[in-house]
């Protein structure tokens, strides 16, 4: 019978979050970039496409270093579950940014913890322990007083919740990956299928872009590889429940950049809102000082 694993060191669970953070920020940005592309004729469907060329590109000193056989694997189921809900969360998206305000449509999908905390105990078999699911609530209370859901299931709405629960989803695979898979070759494969799967549907859509939106695909699909690495880097040190809340991080930065970049008034949720959420992550810094 085998002993069940320990649970990370308090100094690497702390770690863990602070990648995390990092990576919230830089998603963050991606999402700007993207968005900016979107507003300047891109069509939509080029940009998972595009992302993913880019992402190849950006990872070609990885392969002129591993050749071929880095993308050699014996996961390949992991990574086909993590190319389909990465695909389908990021189309979700990109769908909620293009159709709602910037910080409302990441509020919302920071609904993410709610999902990864129970799938994280039934898939990776982490506890459930009292304080991160409080700490997980009360940041979510936080993502609720900044939304402000009125009832309203538009279509963004919607589409923000599904890009929360099949985000969970990529957490938890990047988390069952990263104990035997490089962060490189990760984020290779999910290029590879956003090629293979957006690479017809953007030939049927094609217009040139241009060099501005060019610019602003490259840019946040740098923002997109660094904030792969950051998530997966934290997956390796801390366990899902402690990384999930430091997320609502994503949520007053999302408000700053649409604010100065798209006009976006922030109502009086935001600074309710980021109270609670620091309130959850500094409620988790400390757990994890305890261990």
């Amino acid at each position: 019978m085998h002993a069940a694993p320990r649970a990370p060191a308090a100094s690497s669970s702390l770690a863990g979050m602070g990648f995390m953070l990092a990576a919230t920020i830089a998603f963050a940005g991606m999402g700007a970039g993207f968005r900016l592309a979107l507003e300047d004729g891109l069509p939509l469907a080029l940009v998972p496409f595009a992302r993913g060329v880019f992402t190849l590109v950006i990872l070609s000193p990885w392969f002129l270093r591993q050749g071929v056989a880095g993308l050699a694997t014996r996961r390949w189921k992991g990574h086909l579950a993590r190319g389909v809900a990465g695909i389908a969360s990021f189309m979700l998206y990109l769908l909620a940014i293009d159709w709602m305000p910037l910080a409302d449509a990441v509020a919302i999908m920071q609904a993410r913890p709610l999902w990864a905390l129970p799938l994280a105990v039934l898939l990776l078999g982490e506890r459930l322990r009292g304080d991160r699911i409080a700490a997980a609530l009360l940041g979510f209370a936080g993502v609720l007083a900044i939304a402000r859901p009125d009832g309203d299931l538009s279509i963004g709405v919607l589409a923000a919740v599904g890009s929360g629960i099949t985000g969970a989803l990529v957490i938890i695979c990047m988390k069952r990956l990263g104990g035997t898979e490089p962060g490189p070759r990760i984020i290779a494969w999910y290029a590879v299928c956003s090629i293979l799967v957006w690479g017809p549907v953007s030939a049927v859509f094609w217009r040139m872009p241009s060099l501005l939106a060019l610019a602003l695909l490259l840019a946040g699909s740098a923002l997109a590889v660094l904030g792969d690495l950051l998530m997966q880097a934290a997956a390796r040190r801390a366990e899902i429940g402690l990384l999930a809340p430091v997320e609502y991080a994503g949520i007053p930065a999302s408000a700053a950049i649409g604010m100065l970049l798209f006009g976006e008034q922030p109502g009086w949720g935001l600074a309710l809102g980021t109270a609670l959420m620091l309130t959850a992550t500094l409620w988790l810094a400390r757990a994890a000082r305890r261990g």
